[in-house]
């Protein structure tokens, strides 16, 4: 009888070229590798492999077998990888954005609705989240633009706005609104997982250096205590104290999200739309 085990030995031979790196690509010894390999010949009956005292090779069958257990071991992992992410969307509900602060909160709206699943937070581009809503990978996604696609619904959700947080004393504190170019080049503190606003305040400030932080506490911590500025949001952001809240002006310090669902779950979509104003982050 085939097993799965010779298959996938099978095809890490004809990607390695050696029995001894294919041992090591599958997690077995050479011997074990070797006999796994006999007992696949006597069970096709048929020589798979030329073999001298020092070299062993593929025959024309070997490559041909090869090639169909390529084929089967490929269909057993796309069935396996299936059969494993439709048992996840049984227990788990995975929405994705463009952005931290909707997705957050409407994170967080979900949990109450849907107590007896996980919900799992996607931050991705905004094109590899309409291809997943559009393949089922997501039971939600949020982006800046609405999704055209049969079966799918997109309603507008909400709108954020990007500020300039500074120092009190910055020259600029008293200001309530100043346009990018009046900061450009001046050095900035700046979180690393904010989805494309990150690249918004690249192309906002291009000749700003940007002191980029990966853990949300050592951020938060420099930014109170640090005179370098900063960005907030009018969705993610409580003032304080020493600090100065100033508008940017400018188009892309601005975007409004939509929320994309199946067409069948409209009325989802709807109240999760109607509660987003009362929910925090």
């Amino acid at each position: 009888m085939l097993e799965l085990y010779q298959l996938e030995e099978l095809v890490a031979f004809s990607e390695a070229g050696t029995i001894s790196k294919a041992a090591e690509m599958v997690g077995v010894s050479q011997p074990a590798f070797s006999r796994a390999m006999k007992l696949l010949e006597e069970e096709l009956d048929v020589t798979l492999f030329n073999r001298t005292s020092n070299t062993i090779a593929f025959t024309e069958t070997g490559r041909i077998a090869a090639e169909y257990a390529r084929n089967i071991t490929d269909s057993v992992k796309k069935a396996k990888d299936g059969i494993k992410a439709f048992d996840r969307s049984l227990k788990t509900i995975l929405i994705g954005s463009v952005a931290p602060a909707p997705l957050w909160r409407v994170s967080s709206y979900l949990s109450t609705i849907f107590a007896d699943k996980t919900i799992a937070a996607d931050l991705k581009n905004e094109d590899e989240l309409i291809d997943g809503m559009k393949k089922g990978s997501y039971r939600f996604v949020i982006t800046t633009k609405a999704v055209n696609a049969p079966l799918l619904s997109s309603v507008h959700l909400c709108e954020e706005n990007l500020f300039f947080v500074l120092p009190e004393k910055h020259r600029l504190s008293g200001k309530s609104a100043v346009c990018a170019k009046e900061l450009d080049g001046e050095n900035f503190l700046l979180f690393e997982h904010i989805g494309f606003w990150k690249r918004r305040a690249e192309m906002l400030l291009p000749n700003s250096k940007f002191f980029v932080q990966s853990d949300r506490m050592a951020f938060e911590t420099l930014v109170k205590n640090s005179t370098l500025s900063s960005f907030g949001s009018d969705l993610a952001y409580e003032k304080e104290d020493g600090k100065a809240i100033i508008k940017i002006l400018d188009d892309l310090a601005h975007v409004d999200f939509f929320i994309t669902g199946q067409r069948s779950e409209n009325k989802i979509l709807s109240d999760i739309v109607r509660a987003f104003p009362s929910l925090r982050s």
